[in-house]
C-alpha cells in the first residue's frame, strides 16, 4: 500500500549532525558489527543446517601519505569488481569497488582503451565537473584535477563527510595516519543453531589521450549513484538517512554547505531538472532544489522494504525493487509512478521481475537490468509496458543509455551496445573483469 506523507525537512548544520550521529548512531552500529562478528561476507556457503562458511575481511593499513602519493595507479590494472559507472565526453569512468576508478577512452566504442587508473581505497562513487573529478575515499571526499588523467592531482579534501562509512567490514578504515589500502580475505566455517537472519551488509554500509574533445560541464551517472551534481552543487548520501550538500562553484575547492535528514535507509540519488529523487529501502523521497542549498520536501512514495534505485522522465518515475542484499523484503518488481503532481504521486502499475537493479530511459525505451538479462520495453504507455528485446548478460548491475548506445556494468565486465535498430541490437565491445 502506498501513501503520501508530508515531510518537514529542517536542514541541519554539519556540526550538529555529526555530533548527534557520532553520539547515537555510530556506537550502535559498532555494537551491531561486533555482535555479528563476521562482517563483509560476500561468500556465504551453507554446508548443512549446523555450519555456515563466511569470508572474513581484515584491513591492510598503509601510510595515508603513501596511498595518496600513489593515486595514479597502473593504467592496465585489471577490472576486479565493476561497480558504478559515470560517462563524460568520450570517456567512461568505471568504479572498481573499494579500489578506485578505471578511466577508459571510448572515442571508438568498438575499441575502448583503458588509459588510467586512479587508485582510491574505499571508492564507490564518481562525479565530474569540468576537469575536476569527485570521489569518495571511505569517509573523505576527494577533488582531483584530471586535466591529464594519467597525472591526476588532489586539489582538496573534505574529511568526515561520508560518516556512514566510518566502519567497513566491521573495521575503521582509518587508523591514525594510516588508511585501509587493501583487505585480506580468509574463509571460516562456524557452527550455527539455525541460519542467521542478519546480513553482513548492515555492517558494510555500502550503503586521456590528451586529444582535445568537445567538453560538457558535467557527465552522466548511472541509476545506482549515491552522489550527483546539479546547479554548482554536489549532493551525496553521507549515511543511511542524510544527504550532504557541497558548494562546487569553485570546482577545485569544494566547500561543505550543510547536511540534512532526507529520509530513511537512503540508497540512490537521481537528479532531474530542479528536483532530486532519492531511492530508499522503504520508498522514494522527492525534493525541490530550486534553491540548491535549501532542499524542500516535495513528496514521498512508500513501498514494501526492498533495494530501490529510481529514475524519472519528469512525468513518471520508474523504481526497481529487489529482495536481499541487506535491504530485506521479498519483492522483485518494477513500479511505475505518476509524478506529475509530486505531493500526490500515485502508483500506475507494478510489473513482476526476477531480481532487477539498475535502469535507464532513452525516449520511449526503458532499459531494466534484471537477473540474467537487460530487458528493453516500449514505455510509450507506462501503464502497458511492452517487452521488445532481452540482452542476455551475466548479472547486469547498472546501465546508461543515450544516442542509441547502451553501456552495461555486469558481474564480468562492461558491455557496449548499439540499439539504433531495436530489432537488431549490435554488440560493440566488451571489457572483461578479472576472472
Amino acid at each position: 500500500m502506498q501513501r503520501y506523507r508530508k515531510l518537514h525537512c529542517q536542514p541541519l548544520k554539519l556540526t550538529d549532525m555529526k555530533s548527534n550521529l557520532h553520539r547515537l548512531l555510530l556506537p550502535a552500529l559498532a555494537i551491531t558489527c561486533i555482535a555479528l562478528l563476521f562482517t563483509g561476507c560476500k561468500k556465504d556457503t551453507s554446508n548443512s543446517k549446523q555450519t555456515k562458511t563466511y569470508t572474513i575481511y581484515t584491513p591492510v593499513y598503509k601510510s595515508k601519505a603513501t596511498v595518496l602519493a600513489g593515486i595514479n595507479g597502473n593504467a592496465s590494472q585489471a577490472i576486479e569488481h565493476a561497480g558504478k559507472i559515470y560517462i563524460k565526453d568520450n570517456f567512461i569512468y568505471l568504479n572498481d569497488v573499494n579500489k578506485g576508478i578505471h578511466i577508459i577512452d571510448n572515442s571508438n566504442p568498438l575499441h575502448p582503451v583503458q588509459i588510467a587508473f586512479l587508485s582510491i581505497p574505499g571508492n564507490l562513487d564518481i562525479a565530474i565537473k569540468g576537469n575536476i573529478l569527485y570521489a569518495d575515499m571511505y569517509t573523505e571526499l576527494l577533488a582531483l584535477d584530471i586535466t591529464n588523467p594519467r597525472q591526476a592531482r588532489i586539489t582538496s579534501t573534505i574529511t568526515d563527510f561520508f560518516i556512514g562509512r566510518s566502519y567497513v567490514y566491521g573495521h575503521s578504515p582509518f587508523n591514525n595516519d594510516q588508511v585501509a589500502a587493501e583487505w585480506s580475505e580468509r574463509d571460516t566455517t562456524v557452527l550455527v543453531e539455525e541460519s542467521p537472519q542478519n546480513n553482513c551488509d548492515f555492517c558494510v554500509f555500502d550503503l586521456a589521450t590528451g586529444v582535445p574533445v568537445k567538453s560538457s560541464a558535467t557527465g552522466t551517472a548511472g541509476s545506482m549513484a549515491g552522489m550527483v551534481l546539479m546547479n554548482d552543487h554536489l549532493y551525496a548520501i553521507t549515511e543511511m538517512h542524510s544527504v550532504g550538500i557541497i558548494d562546487i562553484s569553485n570546482a577545485a575547492m569544494p566547500v561543505l554547505n550543510t547536511t540534512f535528514f532526507a529520509g530513511f535507509d537512503l540508497q540512490t540519488i537521481f537528479p532531474f531538472d530542479d528536483k532530486l529523487f532519492l531511492g530508499s529501502a522503504v520508498g522514494m523521497f522527492m525534493y525541490d532544489v530550486s534553491n540548491p542549498a535549501n532542499p524542500v520536501a516535495a513528496g514521498e512514495f512508500q513501498h514494501g522494504r526492498a533495494c530501490d534505485p529510481v529514475i524519472t522522465d519528469g512525468s513518471y518515475a520508474y523504481v526497481t525493487l529487489h529482495a536481499g542484499d541487506g535491504c530485506g523484503g521479498d519483492a522483485n518488481e518494477l513500479h511505475v509512478i505518476d509524478v506529475r503532481n509530486l505531493p500526490a504521486s500515485s502508483l500506475v502499475k507494478t510489473y513482476p521481475l526476477t531480481k532487477p537493479t539498475g535502469l535507464s530511459k532513452d525516449g520511449n525505451l526503458l532499459f531494466v537490468c534484471d537477473g540474467t538479462a537487460v530487458k528493453i520495453y516500449n514505455a510509450t504507455d507506462p501503464a502497458a509496458l511492452q517487452l521488445l528485446q532481452q540482452l542476455t548478460i551475466n548479472e547486469p548491475y547498472d546501465i546508461i543509455t543515450g544516442d542509441h548506445k547502451a553501456m552495461v556494468v555486469c558481474a564480468n565486465g562492461l558491455y557496449q551496445y548499439d540499439y539504433t535498430d531495436i530489432n537488431h541490437i549490435r554488440s560493440l565491445s566488451f571489457l572483461p573483469a578479472k576472472k
